[in-house]
């Protein structure tokens, strides 16, 4: 059967490529998506995808996958392309596109992939978030939605990687008057989802307005990767506490239980030393040009408590 092709495809691939993520090594954000995406649906194979012309790559990976990329004539992810919604495959035996894939073919070949677009602000599927198992498996409806919650967390860490790379973090911020707290409340909106299939809760306090200059599309990529990251380290059935206060300075407080190892962004944004990765980078450059200062207000040394405070310049 011939490989579907989106009608977007020239600009498709070029988002892609503008990306300069093809063939980069392993990235441990990527890689910690994966194994949450694993982890959440139940399924021991789990894969971020990147659709090329020829080829799907595999920017990362969890379970018994010894290849990099496949051809995309091959590929589940080039159908799953088309749609802008999680496409479900319970059972790729009986499914005619998959069939007589060679990938499913084998006695431990694929019988289950469901897939979730990686979906650009301008419409391009640049490739999937998915999940894979040697048995026909299905998905209840909390998995497909912190699943396709997760796919959004992955175009989010493109965005940000894409900024650091091609030096667009070096324009200022836009003068624009942004509340801190609407910010943040639809940062834990998209991050529910995830949470809720982990177990965890996500509390948020507001005590009063909290106005900063920023700019909102990079600030909100900044903010949701701060609160992923305790999203990532909390324990299952924990919580996560936080809060916005607007005085003395406008400030986001963040609790949980994460261990005493402080994420590269917080110790690059701390001056401490810079981080290796590009995403981490981005995100302690993008809170820098907010005028930002993280504060670690830990009560004890070395506790799995965690809490730690982003103050902002008052408006």
């Amino acid at each position: 059967m011939a490989v579907p092709v989106p009608s977007n495809e020239a600009d498709r691939v070029s988002a892609l490529h503008a990306l300069a993520v093809l063939d980069t090594p392993p990235e441990t954000d990527f890689d910690d998506i994966v194994r949450i995406a694993s982890e959440v649906c139940g399924a021991p194979i789990s894969l971020v995808t990147l659709v090329d012309t020829e080829r799907q790559w595999f920017k990362a990976k969890i379970g018994d996958i010894d290849v990099d990329e496949t051809p995309r004539e091959v590929a589940f992810c080039a159908h799953a392309i088309m749609g802008r919604d999680l496409m479900v495959v319970p059972d790729a035996t009986a499914d005619v596109r998959f069939a007589d894939n060679p990938f499913v073919a084998s006695a431990d070949g694929i019988r289950f992939y469901a897939g979730a677009p990686l979906l650009t602000a301008g419409g391009a599927a640049l490739g999937t978030l998915c999940v894979v198992d040697h048995s026909p498996h299905r998905l209840d409806l909390d998995q497909m939605k912190a699943l396709r919650a997760l796919a959004k967390q992955v175009t989010e860490l493109l965005e940000l990687r894409r900024l650091v790379l091609d030096e667009g973090l070096r324009a200022r911020p836009e003068p624009r008057s942004v509340d801190l707290a609407y910010l943040t409340e639809a940062r834990i909106r998209e991050l529910r989802d995830i949470a809720d299939a982990r177990n965890i809760a996500i509390t948020l306090g507001l005590t009063d307005a909290a106005p900063v200059h920023a700019d909102p599309a990079r600030l909100s990529r900044a903010l949701d990767y701060v609160i992923f990251g305790a999203l990532k380290l909390a324990p299952a059935g924990g919580r996560i506490a936080v809060r916005v206060v607007g005085s003395p300075v406008p400030t986001i407080e963040v609790g949980h239980a994460g261990g005493s190892i402080r994420p590269e962004w917080q110790a690059d944004l701390a001056g401490s030393r810079p981080a290796d990765e590009p995403v981490p980078r981005a995100v302690a450059e993008v809170l820098r040009a907010h005028g930002v200062t993280v504060v670690d207000t830990s009560a004890i040394v070395g506790s799995p408590d965690v809490r730690l405070e982003l103050r902002f310049p008052a408006h």
